[in-house]
This record gives C-alpha cells, structure tokens and sequence, in this order.
C-alpha cells in the first residue's frame, strides 16, 4: 500500500503549528469525550479500518512469497502479521500525522472542532467500508488512497474556508506517482544482483 511521505515543517513555523495541532487535538477530544455519538463511532471506525487494511496490506507482503513457494500460508501469516504491527507502531505515527495534517490546515478547524471530528469520522468509515469490500471480492485497492481521498473530499463538502492544503495534496500525489517507479527500479536492481551472483552459469 502506497503511503505519503511526513512532510516536515520549518523550524520557525513548528512551534506554531505544534501548538495549534495540540488546541485543537484537545478539542476534539472534548468532543469526542462529550459526545456520546463520537465515541461510540471512533473506536468501531478505527477498528475497521485497522482490520481491513491489514487484511488487504499482508497480501501485498507475502503474496508473491507464498507464489514462490519459499513460504507456506501458515508462515506467511504469522510473519506477516508480526512485521504488520511491529510497522504499525514503530513508523505509522509519522504517516498517520501526514494524513492528519498533511492534506488539510488543521487550524482552519480551529473554531468548529466538531465538524473536524465529524470530517475525520467520515472518512475512517468511508475507508474502511471501501478496503474491506474490496478486499472480500479480491480487488486491488490502498486503504491509504482511500482515506486521503476521503479526507479531502468530506473537507470540500464541510464548506470550511481555507480547509485544504494544496501544497500537501501535491506532494502526497507526488509521492503515489513516484513510488511505483521507485519500486520497479528497486525491483529491476535487485532481481539484477540475485541473477548475477547466484543464477549466472
């Protein structure tokens, strides 16, 4: 699953942007902690898409190890599921953050937390849904590109002035441009390299 990159911001804007991610960070936690609504669907939301993008990412890990025959499914799974959550909490916070703040201005929420809860609500759902039936009918999908989309979309729907950022979506789509190459360049080097030190006559 295609991811995008943490963008980092300039040590002269980070205090700034740190201090106003963490108001409004703690306002939506009054919403959520207020709201019984909010509660009730983050967690199950969170949940889901969790679920589902572990379901469909995994398959992307291994599948062409089991196809090989270098891993049984058993093995597969196990392993899978190890590398899957030790990725989880060692990185995902640096790509959660960048699809936290990365393709919207957090501040522009800054006076309607509750309809950034409900932005963020929506999209885990939406996302969520989408990888998990996609992956039950066998259909490539990125639970990433889903969730960026979906981010970007609920936030054009909220009518909120100045919601997006535009320099964000373009590095991000920068990103899932690049990364396919950058994988065929990876894959071509070292598919070259195996050949010519363990296959070459």
């Amino acid at each position: 699953v295609s991811t995008p990159a943490a963008r980092r911001p300039l040590p002269s804007q980070a205090p700034q942007d740190k201090e106003e991610r963490r108001l409004i960070r703690d306002a939506c936690m009054a919403v959520v902690a207020t709201a019984g609504w909010a509660a009730a669907l983050a967690y199950p939301a969170a949940s889901l898409l969790a679920l589902a993008n572990g379901a469909n990412d995994i398959c992307n890990s291994v599948g062409t190890a089991v196809g090989a025959g270098a891993l049984t499914m058993r093995q597969a799974l196990v392993l899978g599921c190890i590398a899957e959550a030790i990725g989880a909490v060692t990185i995902g916070p640096f790509v959660a953050q960048s699809i936290a703040s990365g393709q919207i201005h957090v501040a522009a929420f800054a006076g309607s937390p509750r309809t950034f809860v409900l932005l963020m609500l929506s999209s885990l759902l939406g996302a969520g849904i989408s990888t998990l039936l996609a992956t039950l009918y066998g259909a490539p999908i990125s639970a990433t590109h889903g969730i960026v989309s979906g981010i970007v979309t609920v936030a054009l729907l909220s009518g909120t002035h100045g919601a997006l950022d535009l320099g964000g979506i373009g590095f991000t789509l920068l990103g899932w441009a690049a990364s396919p190459l950058a994988g065929l360049a990876a894959g071509f080097a070292v598919s070259l390299l195996v050949h010519r030190l363990f296959l070459r006559p």
